[in-house]
């Protein structure tokens, strides 16, 4: 028989009134018998912390509800500092997890080596076209993942408190601090991959989004990522190895174009733009055979490694700057 270990399910949540109630509702109707649900709101300036307290009022012994003014990776800190069950775990306020999850993450405990365990990440059926689209490739990422991975999302991950305690999260990232996060504490233990624990995740709405979080701020976080971290540039089961390769083939192409605009040698920008293409879509066949979703992923993809230059400059210069 199972046992079923306190647990502290954590969410920091700012500006999202259009999921957050979806959120809480999911986790308060966890079939789990034994935890509890820590939000941090950091000061949202739209309706996002009324609906909070409205739901607070009729769930005080669930849910502990308070604002702390810092970034996402401080705010973990914060609540994992007072988290005093044997377990914490993980969820994002544009997110609903499925009644299972919980219980599906937990039963991933099965030795005291596995000291993390995260799950499979879909979309829901209610999502708007452009997510559903989005969702086809970032779903195939978890697809292929094996047993045992080096990180998982915050979306949806569990960890022994006392180790999660040891190995705070670094506050100097602006995002891709639950990368380094899951790279660091993967080094004390094995974090299990546990498919039957799904979360629901309302991915970027709109394209700009989407290349502003997948493309410029992942850029960004990249340089102080792989500097702490050098021997995880070839890519996990998140960070495919075919991401990294279209983003060196996309350098190499950019360095082309602009030799062949020197030299007014323009055939050797097209005939490198081929290996670009076919890396695109060898990937994207991975996940569909349609000719609109093919042609609209070339388009994101191609967008996608511009926004991810652009970041990755960004976050060299201030790298630079800040020593």
């Amino acid at each position: 028989m199972m046992k079923y270990p306190k647990v502290t399910v954590l969410v920091t949540v700012k500006n999202m009134e259009g999921t957050i109630e979806k959120c809480v509702k999911s986790l308060l109707s966890l079939d789990y018998p034994n935890y509890r649900i820590f939000i941090t709101d950091a000061y949202s300036t739209d309706r996002t912390f009324e609906i909070l307290k409205k739901i607070k009022k009729r769930y005080p012994k669930k849910l502990r509800l308070e604002q702390f003014r810092g970034t996402i990776a401080a705010a973990h800190n914060y609540m994992i500092s007072r988290a005093n069950t044997e377990f914490v775990a993980m969820s994002d306020a544009d997110c609903v997890v499925d009644r299972k999850w919980l219980k599906n993450l937990i039963s991933a405990f099965t030795s005291n080596d596995i000291i993390a365990s995260t799950g499979f990440c879909s979309t829901p059926k209610s999502a708007k076209r452009f997510q559903k689209l989005i969702g086809m490739e970032l779903e195939d990422r978890f697809k292929h993942a094996k047993n045992f991975v080096l990180r998982g999302p915050t979306m949806n991950l569990a960890v022994r408190t006392k180790f999660a305690k040891e190995i705070k999260f670094d506050e100097k990232f602006d995002v891709a601090q639950e990368t380094d996060w899951g790279y660091r504490l993967t080094k004390l233990g094995k974090m299990a991959y546990v498919p039957k624990a799904i979360v629901y995740h309302y991915h970027r709405s709109t394209l700009f989004s989407f290349l502003k979080q997948h493309g410029f701020r992942y850029g960004k976080s990249a340089p102080r990522l792989y500097l702490k971290h050098f021997s995880k540039a070839k890519g996990d089961h998140l960070t495919k190895q075919t991401i990294l390769l279209q983003e060196y083939y996309f350098w190499i192409f950019c360095l082309s174009v602009l030799i062949s605009f020197l030299y007014n040698y323009f055939i050797l920008s097209i005939i490198l733009s081929i290996p670009l293409l076919f890396l695109y879509i060898y990937d994207i066949l991975r996940f569909t055979k349609n000719p609109f979703h093919i042609i609209s992923f070339i388009f994101i993809y191609f967008l996608r490694n511009i926004a991810y230059t652009i970041g990755m400059l960004v976050g060299i210069a201030d790298l630079i700057i800040k020593r």
